[in-house]
Formats: structure tokens, sequence, C-alpha cells
């Protein structure tokens, strides 16, 4: 919705101007051809700014909302930037009026909305600027109404675009700094001492309601804004109490798993050139693996053994080779490993009896053959180890949805420019 108050015609180029901002307004700045004009001297042109581009903002001149229950218009916008190693971030505020309130911000940050005022009352303490943050050696903070203000970062500015009606003379190029400050915690607002043509303190608060209220189209929020309070998703407290039963499920299914197997037995022990050339075990269950696994402590070589498996009706069921090796180096973070001192064999019995194991040495490196190998069988051999990464897995999903609320938090301080090194 767009109010008329009362026109004019620019003085530079003849286009018709909205004249909407009240008496405290000194500067009208032509959308059309960039011209300054004096508000207060019957619109006499100040200057000329060419080649302004227009910011993209939803928001437009003569548009009205209720803000806190109190109609305000936008009379003028205002495009920032600011620029830091080879980076740079835009932001735009568009000024509101309110015949009864004065004066306000409304401000467009990667699609987050926010609504600023002037503070009358100051925090106790000097007007914080840049230099002072810069000597500090932790992180300074002010008091204001019961609440204790963190700093945040600074931000020096570049005015790069200028529109509309304002209470101060702005100028493309003109250059300012702001430091802010935010409480810990559930942060609300947020304290911002600027220091341009005049230093002034202002309150900023999260607005996400002005597209709506102003009649202009939603803008889509970009990351996570400093002053952007925490909202659960839908379906949280559910999701984390699923995700930590089924955790439980798993572990006690693992449990299970590996309580019900059976007892391992010890086939061989000794030096692999003694291995006996025939190897039984009895099988009683065939509802669940048999696991055959062979363990030697090497270091620094490898050994190959071959082995040939005959179940009690004289099926050969097997006939294979397994390995050993096991190489390490470097130390600290350099260091690494690889291969493994384990080697095993499962397999699914068909029959319940005696089963048959031929093994014999293949090709052993010297070294591993003075290391001595064991031999040993598990009958009824559980797959716990699938139950347990599940249960990791599901373990995994609980902390990340419980820690939402955490991250949260650490993505609102995640652009605070100060460092822990700041603080030692």
């Amino acid at each position: 919705m767009t109010g008329h108050v009362s026109s004019i015609n620019c003085t530079n180029c003849g286009a018709g101007l909205e004249v909407l901002g009240g008496g405290r307004v000194t500067t009208q700045v032509c959308g059309y051809c960039g011209a300054r004009l004096d508000a207060n001297d019957a619109y006499r042109v100040l200057s000329v700014h060419a080649a302004m581009y227009r910011p993209d903002t939803p928001f437009k001149l003569g548009m009205k909302g209720l803000v806190d229950g109190v109609e305000h218009t936008i009379i003028g916008i205002a495009g920032y930037v600011e620029r830091w190693q080879g980076s740079e971030w835009y932001w735009v505020d568009h000024m509101l009026y309110s015949p009864t309130h004065g004066y306000a911000w409304l401000t467009l940050e990667d699609g987050h909305t926010l609504l600023t005022r002037k503070v009358r009352d100051w925090p106790r303490g000097p007007f914080l600027t840049s230099r002072e943050v810069e000597r500090a050696e932790t992180r300074p903070t002010r008091e204001w109404r019961g609440k204790t203000y963190v700093y945040y970062a600074t931000s020096s500015w570049i005015l790069d675009y200028v529109e509309g009606e304002f209470t101060w003379r702005p100028e493309k190029g003109q250059r300012g700094t702001a430091v802010s400050l935010m409480p810990k915690g559930k942060a609300s607002d947020m304290l911002t001492f600027a220091d341009g043509e005049e230093r002034e303190i202002e309150v900023t608060r999260y607005f996400p309601e002005a597209t709506a209220i102003f009649g202009a189209a939603p803008s889509a929020p970009r990351g996570v804004h400093p002053l952007q309070p925490y909202v659960p998703k839908e379906g949280k407290r559910f999701y984390g109490l699923w995700f930590a039963a089924m955790t439980v499920a798993a572990l006690v299914l693992a449990m299970l798993v590996a309580v019900t197997s059976g007892e391992r037995i010890t086939l061989y022990e000794g030096q692999p050139e003694t291995i006996p050339p025939e190897m039984t075990f009895d099988v009683s269950r065939v509802s669940r693996p048999v696991r055959l696994e062979l363990f030697q402590n090497l270091a620094q070589t490898w050994a190959e053994y071959e082995m040939s498996l005959t179940d009690p009706v004289g099926t050969r069921i097997a006939e294979t080779g397994r390995g050993i090796s096991y190489y390490y180096g470097g130390s600290g973070e350099d260091a690494w490993s690889e291969g493994s001192r384990y080697s095993s064999l499962t397999f699914q019995p068909t029959v319940p009896g005696t089963y048959v194991l031929l093994m014999e040495p293949g090709e052993v490196q010297p070294l591993a053959g003075r290391v001595p190998l064991r031999l040993t069988v598990q009958e009824g051999r559980g797959r716990a180890l699938w139950l347990l990464i599940a249960a990791g897995a599901f373990a995994m999903a609980f902390l990340w949805t419980l820690s939402s609320g955490w991250r949260h938090r650490s993505a609102r301080w995640k652009g605070s420019d100060w460092t822990e090194e700041d603080d030692d």
C-alpha cells in the first residue's frame, strides 16, 4: 500500500517525487537521476550521484505497515557494502517513519529482516569504538537494561546506494563503522555503536514478519542470522525418541547375539610348521554360521595358509587360502599401518556332526615362521558387528537431533570476528 502525503518535482531532472517523511527530513535523493536535494532549502541540488544500482529488495518507497501496532511508512532506501580481504557483504536499510513514533530502520540482510531503533538511554560506560575493540584483551562488554552485552563484530561499511528521504545527509561513498554486541544465551536483540556522521547507539531485533506486514514479496533467508531465535523443527521430539529407542534396541540385540554365540574353542596354537595335517570339530547347530579364526602377531612380514573343509557326509564345502600380514611405520601424526593380524573363514554348516579341516602353511616368510599361530573355532557365530554399526548410526542421529539447539547457537556466533587468541 502506498501513501501520498504530497509530492515535488526533482529540481535536477523534473521527475515527480513523493514527500512522506515528516519535518525532520533534511535530504531527499531522486531515484531517477541520483540528485541529492536539500529538503530545507527549496530542494536545492546538493550533488548528483550517477550510475547507482538499486539493490535487490522487495520493499519500495511508500509501502506502509503496522510495526508493533503503529503504522510506519518506508521513506528511504540505503544500500551498504563491506569489503574485507576480497570478500563483500551487502545489506539494505529502509528508513521508516511514523508521525507518532518517529523514525526506525528496516534492514534486509541475507534474506533476513531486522528492525532497528535509536537508543535514548545509553548503556553504562563510554561509547565503544573499533579502536577500543582492537586494544581490548578480552571481549568488550556493556550493561544495558539489566543485561550484559558481549562484543560480536565490527563492520566498516560504505554507502553504495541512496534513494528517498533521510534525516541526515547520505552520500554515495560515505564510510563509517559499527560495533555490535549481543547477550550470551538466547539473544533477542543486538546493540550497535554506530560511528558515522554522528555517534549513535541502536538496538536491533529479528523481524521476520516484515514482508507480510508491508505487503512485500517474501524473502528467502540464507544461513542463520545472529539474532535468529531457535525454533525446533516439527517432529524433533518424536525423532529424538525414535532414534534413542532404535539405539537401545540395536545394542540389546547385539548383546543377545554375543551371549548366544557358541564357545570359542582353540583347535591349534603353536608354530606354523607344526600344524596338524588334519583337525576336527563338532557342530550341533546349523541355523547360524561357524567361524574359523586365525591370529598371528606379525610385524613387518606376512604368511599364507591353505585350508580345505569337509562336512560330516564327505562333501567339500570350502577350499581356499587365508593370508595374514601387518606392516607399520612413522610416528605421531605420520604413523601408519596396513594389513591385519587376524584372518577368518566363516561358513554356514549344512548338517550337524564332525567337520574335518585340512590346513598347511602356504607361503610363509622366514620372520613369520617364527611367530606362533592360533586357530580357533566358534559355533553359532552371530553377526553382532552390523548391529553395533546400526546402533552407532542411530546414536549419531540421536545426538545430531538432540544438538540442534546447540548447533543453532553456535551458528549465531560463527560470524563473530573475535577469536580465542584475542582472549589470551
